[in-house]
């Protein structure tokens, strides 16, 4: 189902997709330059991680349908009561004070997902 209705570019619900690696990498930064960052007077600081962006509904599943064989098919559908129209991160202190800005791409994030499938549950035994 694409809930569909929201004031959004393409009218479905906007989320900001970053790649695991992307993070995994903006952990790393702040490790880096924890002691540059945090001071006696400033002892934490909140650093949002994202796109900046944020991709709908829609785009993903173009994005999806560019890298499989087989093409999902929608439903246009109304939106759920209470849900809102989405969300994404202004990652600036990111930039800013890490370095940090993602590299890989939304469909790099969507081969890395349909990859890590067939291999997840040897890779997570006991």
């Amino acid at each position: 189902m694409t809930e569909t209705g929201y004031p959004t570019r393409d009218g479905t619900g906007i989320r900001d997709y970053v790649h695991v690696w992307d993070l995994a990498a903006a952990h790393i930064a702040a490790i880096r330059r924890f002691d540059s960052i945090l001071t006696e007077k400033k002892r934490s600081i909140a650093i949002n991680l994202g796109t900046g962006s944020g991709t709908t509904v829609r785009e993903l599943c173009a994005a999806f349908n560019n890298i499989v064989s087989t093409p999902l098919r929608t439903i246009d559908a109304a939106p759920r009561p209470g849900d809102v129209a989405g969300g994404y991160t202004k990652s600036d202190r990111a930039a800013e004070l890490l370095g940090w800005t993602p590299k890989l791409s939304l469909e790099d994030g969507i081969r890395s997902a349909l990859d890590w499938i067939p291999v997840r549950d040897a890779m997570l035994t006991d």
